[in-house]
């Protein structure tokens, strides 16, 4: 059996492993868009939406009803969000948290962006789980032994 110090050492490692491989998906690719929905207010014309669009990072715009469009939010910092709630020419918008300016957690996510093979990103966000998952369990179970070792009753094994 697997002493406890050398399974947590194994835990320790498996979670760097997951926040390297972490760092290593979001420097190659980047965030996944966000699926976000925006009403513009009535006296947006075509080619003023289509400017803010641009302006915005809206990508792939679909008209969803009357003056509500869904895009993909390509540029998810804080700024771009803040500026895109606070314009008065978006009415209303949907999956932004609107005095967070940010995504909300639940929001859909688009495929990644870019020429790199979408199946590296797939691996990668897979490895992120596994180790995680695993490293998580092993740092649990040798924290357990360690708890049973010391505070069990002895049981008058040598």
């Amino acid at each position: 059996m697997t002493k406890a110090p050398d399974l947590l050492v194994v835990g320790v490692i498996l979670l760097l492993a997951s926040a390297a491989t972490y760092g290593t998906l979001r420097l190659t690719y980047g965030e996944r868009p966000a699926y976000v929905h925006v009403r513009w207010a009535p006296s947006v014309d075509d080619s003023t939406r289509e400017q803010l669009e641009r302006v915005h990072s809206l990508t792939r715009a679909e008209l969803r009803e009357g003056r509500t469009w869904s895009y993909y939010l390509t540029d998810l910092s804080r700024d771009n969000i803040e500026r895109l709630i606070t314009n008065p020419a978006a009415e209303d918008t949907h999956n932004l948290h609107r005095t967070a300016f940010r995504v909300w957690r639940t929001a859909p996510r688009g495929p990644y962006l870019g020429s790199k093979p979408a199946w590296v990103a797939t691996l990668l966000e897979f490895l992120i789980r596994a180790f995680l998952g695993l490293g998580g369990l092993a740092v649990i179970i040798a924290g357990l032994r360690t708890w049973r070792a010391r505070f069990a009753p002895a049981t008058g094994r040598a």
